[in-house]
């Protein structure tokens, strides 16, 4: 019998697995999942740059990222049975990492124009408020130097071409964060 708990208020379970929580417990937790990848990201970034300056941190930062993309997120499609022919098939795949653009992190908005052309709104960042709040000089690598790297990794299809619309800086908290074209052309 699958039990579905709600939270860990009871006794320790040695033998508790992901089975035993329920959806709503689990749907908790990965938003703590959320926050806790990205904070390592920049908790690690921070550090390399106390350490060995801007431009080598930039430069680990940029490294580590696509890294990552090219390990583990061609994993997401294999798993949820995404073919990774067109645009739409890119976007299901990057709906499903941590730092994803389904949740409240990068929730995103999707003007389809066809199965392979796409432009991605980023209404509101959550990295980039931080970033406009405590670090402006950040704005520049991460939103122009690493980000069009770091998605073309995310949407997996070498076919697939990023084209940044709109970028930070912007004017005012309420404009949009980012704007990008995502194209695939026969």
């Amino acid at each position: 019998m699958t039990r579905e708990l709600n939270d860990l208020s009871g006794p320790f379970d040695p033998t508790l697995t992901f089975q035993d929580l329920s959806k709503e417990f689990l749907l908790k937790i990965m938003e703590v999942w959320q926050f806790a990848w990205i904070h390592m990201a920049t908790a690690f970034y921070d550090v390399a740059r106390e350490k060995y300056g801007i431009d080598a941190a930039n430069q680990m930062q940029l490294e580590a990222w696509t890294r990552v993309g090219d390990k583990v997120n061609p994993r997401y499609p294999k798993i949820a049975n995404i073919e990774m022919k067109t645009v739409l098939d890119s976007l299901k795949a990057a709906q499903l990492p941590l730092d994803n653009t389904m949740g409240n992190l990068y929730k995103a908005q999707y003007e389809i124009i066809n199965e392979n052309h796409v432009i991605l709104t980023i209404p509101q960042c959550r990295s980039l408020r931080y970033y406009e709040r405590e670090a402006p000089e950040m704005i520049d690598f991460f939103c122009h130097q690493l980000e069009v790297p770091m998605m073309q990794r995310y949407y997996i299809n070498p076919k697939l071409t990023v084209k940044p619309l709109k970028v930070p800086p912007r004017s005012s908290p309420e404009e949009i964060a980012c704007q990008w074209e995502l194209k695939i052309e026969e």
